[in-house]
């Protein structure tokens, strides 16, 4: 029997039936245009690899609204018409729901500059590594890196694992800077909570989630105490949690296998405050986070929390 050869074709941008603008310009891209160019113009040998997580996290943007049309961060593409820069920005709008395009862009797809006949060796100098964060936007907030953690923090609590903040690395700059405004509380207690870490060590982004939401409690009234024995060590007895938490940080937070040090440490410091508030006497060597475990609620938040919901 005669053996059947498919040969497959290569596609290539002069076959694309989405040509690019011969200039520079914001124009109109849809999904189907988006599709078209990623399958047609990624032939590049030199294109780095595909990110689902990267794609996921733009598509995340693009169906919320939250993804800013028409910046200068454009759309690039060499002299032969192949993508640059543009491979992920485009698989995620070819793979986003026009229902959703419409709701927040009131059409079905989205305005972008398009970059074409750009040499191929500035690919190097895009995307430099200095990422823009929530304290780059936090313009004129003291404290802006430390509150930026703790509002990213918040947002990856609020999403409700109970086991930890698997999402954490998936809150979006602008998901940072809006939660950061709509808890006012961690600029309240940066400052303390910045030389507080200056000589315990206790991580200020998660110590500001804490103390952040103890806030919102009837606790709040206990914060200020809290902090001026965090902060000198003075007068606490052996079994105070503010000596525990002291201890467990200047020494060198050692983390178990398993759990992201992240939750493990956020998770002492909510222990040791609800054992601050209630009285209970913590064994230190017990003080960790084991896998499986639930994630403590900071005493009082979590009842406040479950009312709101319902």
């Amino acid at each position: 029997m005669a053996r059947i050869i498919q040969r497959i074709t290569k596609l290539a941008p002069a076959d694309d039936p989405y040509p690019l603008p011969s200039e520079v310009q914001v124009m109109g891209v849809s999904p189907e245009m988006a599709s078209s160019w990623s399958s047609y113009r990624s032939g590049h040998p030199k294109l780095r690899h595909l990110s689902p997580v990267v794609v996921g996290k733009y598509k995340d943007l693009i169906e919320a609204g939250d993804f800013c049309e028409a910046t200068p961060e454009g759309l690039v593409f060499d002299t032969e018409g192949y993508i640059i820069s543009a491979q992920h920005r485009l698989a995620a709008l070819a793979n986003a729901d026009p229902a959703k395009l419409i709701e927040h862009y009131g059409r079905p797809w989205l305005n972008l500059w398009i970059f074409p006949n750009q040499p191929r060796d500035i690919a190097p100098y895009l995307d430099q590594p200095h990422r823009r964060t929530a304290a780059h936007l936090l313009v004129g907030t003291a404290y802006a890196k430390d509150i930026g953690a703790g509002s990213k923090m918040l947002a990856a609590l609020a999403i409700g694992d109970r086991f930890g903040t698997p999402s954490f690395n998936s809150v979006s700059v602008p998901q940072t800077v809006a939660n950061a405004r709509a808890w006012p509380e961690l600029e309240r207690y940066a400052a303390e909570v910045y030389g507080i870490w200056r000589v315990t060590s206790i991580p200020r982004g998660h110590h500001l989630a804490v103390l952040a939401q103890a806030a919102r409690t009837e606790h709040a009234a206990a914060i200020p105490a809290w902090l001026e024995g965090l902060r000198t060590g003075a007068n606490l007895t052996e079994t105070d949690p503010r000596l525990l938490l002291r201890g467990k940080f200047r020494g060198g937070f050692v983390s178990q296998a398993k759990v992201t040090k992240r939750d493990q440490q956020y998770a002492v410091i909510v222990k040791c405050w609800n054992a601050y508030l209630t009285g209970e006497v913590i064994n230190p060597i017990g003080l960790r986070f084991r896998a499986g475990e639930v994630m403590p609620l900071v005493e009082g938040y979590g009842a406040n929390r479950e009312r709101e919901a319902a």
